[in-house]
């Protein structure tokens, strides 16, 4: 019998490999950057054509290669930085296995020209799907300089599958700031079709974060480091106060290489426990140094994952690390002993008894209808919502009650709390129902049923009806409230309010980026945002309701929720500019709210479209019917029995 198993030519092998190394524009970019800095460069240009599909350059003044090297690192496998088996449990340099060259060649165009500094002549090398078209001397500058062209033309399935130029892009420069974050004596440059957009002087880690980040984070950087045996931690944290949604400004790096591993970032966000917002992370820039032996750094292509032998020591020196920088960092904002001044005391002969203290209250008075300055939160209405009273007469009462009839129909909540209802259930009398939705105002109670509709555990609302229980998401609610005002009501009715004075904002250059795509529709949606040159603009209006002093938080905050969606949009739809604004402005799931607040909350979810599902997707309401509720008592009282 014949055999079945091939040996595979190598162009189709090679190809193979490119996929685990050269998954997108941005893994090239990565391999050729860290050969860059291998070479030990001191300047490094980056150059980015059509999201990395057209061109992709780096230009660095590395050591050079000879003719004879310019050829062979090419060829699958070859790598200057090993010799034997044994260089593998001393590895200091980025790249080791050999293979980057190799896959990129595989699936594009690529020229190299390059120049040893005490040549006089360089080599320029012509490949196509490892396939070398030229070799021949030139005239260069010393150092190299990769050209990589028509990424996976002879792949075009590979092709397809990337995403937008603008999302490639973004994957591009995630990398970039990376190995910028990780090499801060390096001078880096990074030009996107022809235009400079970084411009990174070598500098200190604390410079070159504000570089890439922006100058908001100069008052942000809280220095940590420690030093015990094997082990040297040296970076940057940012206190509790300036957290974010998501995991993208976290930052560990270990000898010099960005790395992802669980089990140190769990470590350090469990230094920051009880100190964060519900649903933000910590942003932190931390440098481990360790001896090379008690790492593996040879599990993946990519080399961002990583072993070590002492694991659970270095998770305990970084969380103990960042919770002494944090607790000095609090004791010097809160409270400064030296310089406070002293209590005004004053001596009281004995016996002497203090009056007791009047009180004096405004029955009139009522926060929802007399807000005062800066006493809303972050809408105008109660908790976060553009206040009814400004936007255009709407029949609110109608459309509540039908809209609410609409609801009752089978509506499911993913992985909903049934279970935490049971004992709210068991408290809920009997005789209380809900016939119709109030159709009165937030602050008016209707005058002829007992409505109870109450919070549980500050994260769902929870109302009796007719035909049994609803439960009302009210993150998800929050948002489908503000997506509809921004979206429905935008057209010259959204209200805006003038600063008192004009604010600055600086935003690192990858936000100013994106702030500048999405500026004009924000200007549409209340806001009145200036660019003034560099990564700076002015705000000098906003939407009713936003505090001045979190315009800065408020517009990187809409900025990250917008970026985290541009994978799956396609340009600046303002249905993705207004999903992003509402993700930032909504209630958040924790927050407790009063009575007045839950009545406004259910009012203007249900005299708006599409009540039952919020902006992204999520359910917003489960009904549960009575024989559902009878059924799970009934289960909880024969559990507790058995």
């Amino acid at each position: 019998m014949d055999s079945v198993i091939n040996l595979l030519p190598e162009f189709i092998a090679n190809q193979i490999a490119a996929g685990e190394v050269v998954n997108r524009p941005a893994s090239a970019v990565k391999e050729l950057l860290e050969n860059a800095v291998d070479a030990g460069a001191s300047e490094i240009e980056l150059h980015i054509q059509d999201g990395g599909r057209t061109l992709i350059q780096v230009v660095d003044n590395g050591c050079g290669m000879s003719g004879k090297d310019a050829e062979r690192c090419f060829l699958p496998h070859a790598t200057s930085k090993l010799h034997t088996a044994d260089d593998l449990q001393h590895i200091r340099t980025m790249g080791f296995r050999g293979e980057a060259l190799s896959s990129i060649a595989a699936v594009a165009q690529v020229e190299l020209h390059t120049r040893l500094h005490d040549s006089e002549t360089g080599t320029r090398v012509c490949i196509e799907g490892n396939q070398i078209k030229t070799v021949e001397s030139c005239v260069c500058p010393p150092g190299t300089v990769f050209s990589v062209r028509n990424l996976y033309f002879n792949t075009p399935a590979r092709r397809e599958f990337l995403k937008s130029d603008e999302v490639e892009y973004r994957y591009i420069e995630e990398e970039f700031s990376r190995i910028a974050l990780a090499q801060p004596g390096i001078c880096f440059q990074l030009y996107r079709n022809g235009q400079k957009i970084y411009h990174l002087e070598a500098a200190n880690l604390n410079r070159r974060i504000i570089q890439l980040m922006g100058k908001a984070y100069e008052n942000r950087l809280v220095k940590t480091a420690e030093t015990v045996s094997g082990l040297k931690l040296m970076g940057y944290i940012c206190s509790p106060a300036y957290s974010i949604k998501g995991r993208n400004k976290q930052f560990i790096f270990v000898n010099r290489r960005y790395i992802r591993h669980g089990g140190l970032s769990n470590a350090i966000e469990k230094a920051y426990q009880g100190l964060l917002p519900e649903g933000k992370s910590p942003v932190f820039f931390l440098h481990l140094e360790v001896e090379p032996e008690n790492i593996d750094v040879n599990i993946h292509p990519t080399k961002t994952e990583i072993r070590f032998r002492n694991q659970d020591v270095i998770s305990g020196v970084l969380q103990s690390a960042v919770k002494h920088a944090l607790g000095l960092n609090q004791m010097r904002n809160v409270i400064d002993f030296e310089s406070s001044q002293a209590l005004p005391y004053e001596h009281k002969p004995q016996g002497y008894v203090p009056p007791a203290p009047s009180l004096h209250l405004n029955p009139d008075y009522n926060p929802f209808t007399n807000p005062r300055p800066g006493s809303l939160t972050k809408g105008g209405g109660p908790k976060g919502f553009p206040d009814a009273r400004h936007f255009p007469d709407k029949n609110y009462s109608e459309a509540y009650a039908e809209n609410f009839a609409l609801m009752q129909a089978s509506m499911q909540i993913q992985d909903s709390p049934v279970q935490l209802l049971l004992d709210c259930c068991q408290e809920v009398e009997s005789d209380t129902r809900l016939d119709e939705p109030p159709l009165s105002s937030p602050t008016e109670k209707p005058a002829d049923k007992t409505v109870n509709i109450f919070q549980l555990f500050n994260t769902y609302i929870v109302t009796p009806l007719k035909s049994g229980l609803a439960l009302i998401d009210q993150e998800a609610a929050s948002e489908r409230i503000i997506y509809n005002d921004y979206t429905v009501l935008k057209e010259g009715n959204l209200p805006s309010q003038s600063t008192l004075f004009p604010q600055t904002v600086e935003l690192s250059t990858a936000n100013a980026e994106l702030l500048q795509d999405i500026r004009n529709e924000l200007n549409t949606l209340g806001w009145s945002i200036e660019w003034v040159g560099g990564t700076s603009f002015l705000v000098s209006a906003l939407p009713v309701g936003i505090q001045e002093s979190r315009v800065q938080d408020i517009l990187e905050g809409i900025i990250e929720s917008y970026n985290a969606r541009l994978p799956h949009i396609k340009g600046n739809n303002p249905e993705d500019i207004a999903l992003a604004v509402a993700k930032e402005l909504s209630i958040k799931t924790g927050e407790p709210l009063s009575h007045e607040e839950i009545l406004y909350l259910t009012n203007r979810l249900f005299s708006g479209p599409a009540p039952d599902v919020s902006p992204s997707g999520k359910p917003i309401v489960r009904i549960l019917n009575r024989q559902e509720i009878e059924g799970l008592l009934t289960q909880s009282r024969q559990q507790k029995h058995d």
